[in-house]
């Protein structure tokens, strides 16, 4: 039995059709993010506290709070890689 030339396209359409659908899930399963909120690692620290707390800080206590700024300070110096002030410190 021969198949014709409109059964041998329709066969490559619904073949061709599948593997649309079968790569379309398989990306919308790699596209949709977990839900829930993602928790910080634990850490001991204390600058990372410090700088916790001081994304809390409002503009208008940040002027006198020079604790933040000084932790600030720290947190640039560090991933910048600049020497430490103090040479007991590291």
């Amino acid at each position: 039995m021969r198949s014709s030339p409109d059964q041998v396209l329709r066969l490559v359409a619904f073949g061709l059709g599948a593997l649309a659908a079968l790569f379309a899930a398989a990306e919308l399963t790699n596209a949709v993010a977990p839900e829930g909120r993602v928790e910080p690692l634990a850490s001991d620290d204390p600058l990372r506290a410090e700088l916790s707390r001081c994304r809390m800080v409002t503009p208008e206590k940040l002027d006198t709070d020079t604790v933040c700024r000084t932790a600030w300070a720290e947190q640039r110096r560090r991933f910048l890689g600049l020497p430490s002030d103090d040479p007991g410190k590291e």
